[in-house]
């Protein structure tokens, strides 16, 4: 037969039971709440600051600065943004990107948001940036712009009417040295040859070609080559590469200024020489993956015709017979074959 002790003592273990593990949930709440506590603190605190990054020359890499960036409006703190960028970095050990000597308004015409992406419109200013100098202020402009709440990329467009997307993604630190960003290579250009007849090659050799941009600096050099001896210059000179785009399933698309039309002076045959020998060049220096199709836009628009040429609005394939030392094929008769 059990005692009351017996009872009394179950009680007294079922409340320390509850009692511990009232004390458990207690300090698990509490731990919880310490946290939450602080995280939102080190959230606050960098809530109000932006990295923004330099070039540390010594260790050959970008790097970044704390600087405030007061919760205003997002164009307000784009312009915030930039002014912490143009004046350059407090420590002694990081270098400034931003030409020396120009202002904030002589190098940057003008930015502006849209659906996340922040486009700057630089002046030709832009264009006399050394390639080394051109990359590396590239890399720290994207670094620090997409910082910005509401910043995803960033659109360059220089005097030039050039264009390029820059987002985190696309930039490798170490922007001088990494191959992913710059190399060495030959390109093959095709010119129209001074009779007018065909095409001809020229080997190019470039020391330090930024990989992201390679295509417009093909056809740019294809366009400035066109003085050379021995060739017709086809191309009007006025013409700007306002962008090339690869789409390795589609082809290259080859957006270009509204001068090379209004400016070309040529005929019919010599329109679509010109056409080839842009889209020889394109195909020849492009990645095996592509597919062999050269698709052109002016002022990112396709037109119908070109001078004569009506199927300008289609994807231009390789004709070698436009090439000048093209031979045909002998034409072999069933008893040859034989």
């Amino acid at each position: 037969m059990r005692s009351i002790f017996d009872g009394a003592g179950l009680v007294t273990k079922k409340k320390k039971i509850i009692i511990g593990a009232a004390v458990f949930g207690v300090l698990v709440i509490c731990s919880v709440a310490a946290f939450l506590i602080i995280n939102f603190a080190q959230y606050d605190d960098m809530r109000g600051r932006l990295d923004v990054y330099f070039f540390n020359a010594a260790a050959g890499r970008l790097e970044a600065e704390l600087h405030s960036l007061p919760q205003v409006e997002p164009h307000l703190q784009i312009d915030l943004a930039l002014r912490h960028f143009a004046f350059g970095p407090e420590s002694s050990a990081l270098s400034g990107v931003w030409p020396q000597g120009v202002s904030l308004r002589e190098f940057l015409r003008g930015t502006h948001l849209e659906d996340g992406v922040l486009i700057a419109e630089f002046s030709e200013l832009y264009d006399e940036l050394s390639p080394l100098e051109e990359v590396i202020f590239r890399a720290a402009f994207t670094l620090t712009m997409v910082g910005i709440p509401y910043v995803e990329s960033v659109l360059f467009r220089t005097g030039y009417e050039n264009e390029w997307f820059e987002s985190a993604a696309s930039i490798t630190n170490n922007p001088f040295i990494s191959p992913a960003r710059r190399t060495a290579t030959n390109f093959t250009l095709f010119f129209a040859d001074e009779s007018g007849e065909g095409l001809i090659t020229v080997i190019y050799s470039a020391e330090d070609v930024n990989v992201h941009t390679r295509a417009q600096y093909i056809l740019a050099l294809l366009i400035e080559g066109q003085n050379a001896a021995g060739v017709m210059p086809l191309i009007p000179p006025e013409t700007h590469v306002r962008d090339v785009f690869v789409e390795a399933d589609l082809g290259i698309y080859v957006n270009l200024s509204s001068e090379f039309h209004s400016r070309f002076t040529g005929t019919t045959a010599q329109a679509r020489m010109m056409l080839q020998s842009i889209t020889h060049t394109m195909l020849e220096n492009a990645d095996s993956n592509v597919r062999r199709r050269v698709f052109f836009l002016i002022d990112s628009e396709r037109w119908e015709d070109f001078h004569g040429v009506s199927d300008f609005h289609l994807g231009f394939t390789v004709d070698k017979t436009m090439m000048l030392d093209y031979e045909s094929e002998p034409y072999e008769t069933e008893e040859e074959a034989t």
